[in-house]
């Protein structure tokens, strides 16, 4: 097992040796907007950002087997692939390749082989929508297909019942590729063609954020939790698209923005996962007071999910707010429910993670098993490192103008200052109180299929009166025909012959059909 770990380590490192060797710019092999914001936004930094994610997720991971091994490693490939794809239908193939390695690494974690065929199913079905979108020159199908992949309302459902499904490894590495790919991809292909669905991607991103924190303030399962989470934070990333779709700077952004999300989203699941190996439970109220160096962690991702001044949250999420406020669209309602739903995602997530895994206090006595801290450590550094103002790839007279100034730091502190004391008055209402089994999926996976029974049994049922009609109707006529011949004869003038032959054919039909009906 050791030996798998070790290769697939290697593979990652191989292919982050490659990924330095690319050329400087994205630009120069893809269709991509040059960084108009001075970022160095380069293919080097963005590729190195998921492996060096994916290697923090393999390093501490034990017990993985050789199929996970050759489906991480196919799933990372044809994921980098449909990255770096100029043509659609290349972006498709390794869609589809994505779609098959990613049902192996759920499939593995699970006995239940449900989870992975309803996640190949779904995507499978996206790759169809993309196959006819490209196939008719139809834009709104290759958007419609992508925003599904991205896990856009109401097709959030299938991130909630794969992920938890796989091992917990597995489940971070889903959770690093497949949404984010899926959003790069159309931030590649489909930037351009936004500012005509501006305010539709805005309705879709505010209904999947709105989605994804109503049910993280319910849910029990801290793993379901954490589908619900990247769902809600894919929203907002959707609604922020929609924002900033008249903007030169958008693909710099947002791009950005997602480059550090790997690392806070990264952080809190690592967190979580170690949590669970330690206690061997999954429900926030059976953890209860844990406040180790994992609570530090934790308190370091939820701040940089939050933007606190200081972490790469900060950086980007204030980008973000200055360049909406200058060259975003007209939609003003949108831009105040961006406010309002970040804050509540804090709420949700942040705040609601920090208090009933570290400070509610527990019943229960669970037995504790400390160790494997030290990829989390990586990752705060870089959360850290990454919100300082010096770095290279930063305009530094520009950050300092737009981020660093003394009005956005104190405002932004007493917002997330007011949100925190907000939260103790209001924290039960994201009290853990339900474990879902399912949510809008209950529609394709219950109710769609107790109307098709009920069809079922209506065609039965007609099927059995239409029966019982004809035997009625055929007893009839043969009572008819063996009490009647020589009567019917006369009225008909037919000869005996041809009648009796005329009447068995008549009989014998109504027979077949009647057989027919009954099978």
């Amino acid at each position: 097992m050791r030996l798998y770990k070790s290769s697939l380590l290697l593979l990652l490192a191989i292919l982050m040796i490659i990924a330095l060797k690319l050329p400087e710019n994205l630009s120069t092999i893809l269709n991509w907007v040059p960084p108009v914001l001075s970022f160095d936004l380069s293919s080097r930094i963005i590729l190195i950002s998921f492996l060096l994610g994916a290697f923090l997720i393999v390093l501490p991971a034990q017990n993985l087997s050789f199929s996970e091994v050759l489906s991480f490693s196919a799933y990372t490939i044809s994921s980098l692939c449909a990255v770096l794809s100029e043509q659609m239908i290349l972006v498709i193939i390794f869609f589809e390749l994505m779609a098959i390695s990613a049902s192996f690494i759920i499939a593995a974690g699970s006995k239940d082989s449900g989870p992975a065929v309803r996640y190949a199913c779904m995507h499978f079905f996206v790759g169809v929508i993309l196959t006819a979108g490209l196939a008719l020159q139809n834009t709104n199908l290759i958007i419609a297909g992508l925003l599904i992949n991205c896990a856009c309302f109401p097709f959030s459902f299938w991130v909630v019942d794969a992920y938890p499904a796989a091992s917990l490894h597995g489940a971070s590495y889903l959770s690093l590729f497949t949404t984010k790919i899926s959003f790069l991809v159309m931030l590649l292909h489909t930037c351009n063609l936004w500012q005509g669905y501006t305010k539709t991607l805005a309705i879709l991103g505010a209904i999947t954020a709105i989605y994804g924190i109503v049910f993280v303030s319910l849910e029990q399962n801290i793993r379901r939790f954490l589908g619900y989470s990247v769902v809600a934070q894919m929203g907002m990333l959707i609604m922020v698209g929609s924002l900033l779709s008249c903007s030169e700077n958008a693909t710099s952004l947002l791009t950005l923005n997602i480059i550090f999300s790997i690392a806070y989203q990264l952080l809190l699941i690592a967190v979580a996962n170690l949590i669970i190996l330690q206690t061997k439970v999954v429900n926030f109220n059976r953890v209860g007071k844990f406040m180790s160096v994992e609570g530090m962690c934790a308190l370091v991702a939820i701040l940089t999910m939050a933007a606190f001044p200081g972490t790469a949250g900060f950086i980007s999420k204030s980008y973000i707010a200055a360049e909406i406020e200058m060259n975003g669209t007209n939609l003003e309602v949108y831009k105040n429910l961006y406010k309002v739903l970040s804050l509540l995602l804090y709420l949700s997530v942040g705040l609601k993670f920090l208090y009933y895994v570290f400070i509610a206090q527990n019943k229960s006595k669970l037995s504790i098993v400390h160790g494997g801290n030290s990829p989390m450590l990586i990752l705060i550094l870089i959360c850290i490192i990454a919100g300082s103002p010096y770095l290279p790839i930063y305009n530094k007279p520009a950050i300092f103008d737009s981020v660093y100034n003394a009005k956005n730091i104190w405002s932004q502190f007493n917002l997330l200052l007011c949100a925190t004391l907000l939260f103790i008055p209001l924290r039960k209402l994201f009290l853990p109180r339900i474990n879902f089994k399912m949510d809008i999926d209950w529609i394709f996976r219950a109710f769609i299929f107790h109307i098709v029974s009920l069809f079922n049994k209506l065609i039965f049922k007609v099927r059995e009166i239409s029966a019982g009609i004809l035997q009625n109707l055929t007893n009839l006529l043969t009572s008819l025909y063996f009490n009647n011949v020589a009567k019917l004869k006369e009225v008909l003038g037919y000869n005996s012959v041809s009648f009796v032959s005329a009447s068995s054919l008549f009989l014998i039909s109504i027979l077949l059909v009647l057989l027919c009906l009954n099978h």
